[in-house]
């Protein structure tokens, strides 16, 4: 095993950690393009897994490693619901943020950056932000990706909140768009996207893209100017 980027290399696959949370879409495992595992690969992956005490778990594109998926079904692994992928250009955006009573900025001191985890962690049902959860989103401005911020305009109470990863190779992940409660319905998830998409794209960054559970939200990221463009598999034991 070698360290290789941000994840631990065990051929032919990197797996990717997060100390602080057991959280399975923290921890996962993505195999090469081409990809053909064998047992005694997969053993390894799942020691390396078993001894950091994480669930033993791959997330990949479907397309561009077609031999895994047969082969972890026949070790035991189970399908998630599949994921879809979208993104788009500077051309198909579409989405508004000129919203009445919202105001945008990108996060970037601790204070704003705790405000981005707060909000996140309560629109997905989690009480308590951790100091480890505004250290993510510290690393994540750190390493070249971007966090954002809806606020309501004179009250300064935040709204939504959202971020797109370090990029590599050109690519970055628009993830984490949390919108409280009380200010769904307005539009805030679909224009964060878009800023989000933008922002990444006037950085540079090629493909900004963001994975969708529910045709819903289909619906709902295509109206900002996003399309699907394939399928993310989820494996786990």
């Amino acid at each position: 095993m070698a360290l290789q980027g941000s994840g631990l290399r065990v051929a032919p696959f990197t797996l990717t950690f997060d100390t602080a949370s057991a959280e399975p879409s923290r921890n996962y495992a993505t195999p090469d393009d081409g990809a053909t595992p064998d047992a005694a690969a997969l053993s390894a992956l799942v020691t390396a897994f078993k001894r950091r005490q994480r669930t033993p778990r791959l997330e990949y594109i479907g397309e561009l490693a077609p031999a895994v998926l047969p082969f972890l079904l026949t070790e035991g692994f189970a399908a998630e619901q599949p994921l879809s992928l979208m993104t788009c250009t500077r051309d198909t955006l579409a989405g508004d943020g000129d919203l009445a009573g919202v105001e945008w900025q990108l996060a970037e001191c601790e204070a704003d950056l705790r405000a981005a985890a707060h909000v996140q962690n309560l629109a997905f049902g989690v009480a308590e932000t951790t100091p480890a959860d505004v250290e993510r989103l510290v690393r994540v401005v750190g390493q070249g990706g971007a966090v954002a911020l809806a606020r309501a305009s004179g009250s300064r109470e935040t709204l939504g909140a959202g971020l797109y990863s370090p990029p590599l190779g050109g690519v970055a992940e628009i993830a984490a768009i949390g919108v409280h409660a009380e200010a769904r319905g307005r539009g805030v998830g679909r224009a964060m996207a878009a800023l989000l998409a933008e922002h990444a794209l006037v950085q540079g960054i090629e493909l900004p893209f963001l994975m969708t559970a529910r045709e819903n939200e289909d619906r709902v990221y295509a109206r900002a100017g996003f399309s699907r463009f394939g399928e993310l598999v989820a494996m786990m034991r």
